[in-house]
Parts: C-alpha cells; structure tokens; sequence
C-alpha cells in the first residue's frame, strides 16, 4: 500500500474515533492488531474494550492531527486530543474538567489495515488536569 493511502486509512481512523464509529474503528484494525503501550501489549479485542471504557468517561473525545509522515508500511502521528471528563473513570469520579493533551503514535499498516499501534500520550500533563497531580510538578519539570 503507498504511503498516500495509509495516510488516508490514517485519517479514516481518526474520522472514526472522533465520531465515535467504532465499527470504521474495527474495519481498520486487523484481527491481529497489538497494541503497545508503557504497560504492556494488548491485543484488538483488549484495546476495543479499552477504548470502550474511555470513550465512556470522556464522550467528547477529538483527536486534531497536528502531524503525519509516512515511511513505508509506517505511518507516524503528533495529534491534540481533547475531551471532557463526564462519568466515572478508573476509579476517578467524573471532574466535569476539559482535559488537551498531545498524544504521539507509530502504526503499521500491511494491506491495508493497521497490525501494529503504539501511542504515547502526555500522562502526566492529563493527569494534572484532572486534578490529580500538583502542576506545580509539571512547572519543576519545565524549568
């Protein structure tokens, strides 16, 4: 698949996620899919209820692609994501808060569907909107 059109998968998914679509979402993720993040690797169905669970707690989630590139089957992202804490989450009772955040990623693509995902997102920066970490933290970091 040309970079172009895992580009446009790319933006597809996005599409989706922002409009809550799970079943695009589901189109363009392999049944193979793994997710990895700084706490382990997921498979397709773990990252759906995930998600799922997410999308609950913050049902106004948009992602703004900020940055796209492409090298090969690869396709990297910078995006802002925004949302608003509405129901319980982990735990942590609903705040009403609007949380942005940058949230970074690598995929890969192979005939057209996405096999392969890592994200990083600013955590501590939304966990600090949330009100559960000090910003005066972030401010030490900062300086």
């Amino acid at each position: 698949m040309a970079e172009a059109d895992n580009k446009a998968l790319f933006r597809r998914f996005v599409d989706a996620m922002n409009n809550g679509d799970f079943e695009t979402v589901l189109s363009v993720w392999s049944p193979e899919m793994v997710h990895h993040s700084r706490a382990g690797s997921y498979g397709r169905d773990r990252v759906a209820s995930l998600m799922g669970g997410f999308r609950r707690a913050f049902p106004d989630l948009r992602f703004h692609i900020e940055e796209l590139a492409a090298d090969g089957d690869l396709l990297f992202s910078r995006m802002t994501a925004t949302c608003t804490h509405k129901e319980d989450f982990q735990g942590i009772p609903a705040t009403g808060r609007t949380i942005r955040v940058q949230v970074m990623g690598e995929l890969r693509i192979v005939d057209g569907r996405i096999v392969e995902h890592r994200n990083v997102m600013d955590e501590l920066h939304f966990l600090s909107q949330l009100g559960l970490v000090d910003e005066r933290l972030l401010s030490a970091i900062l300086t």
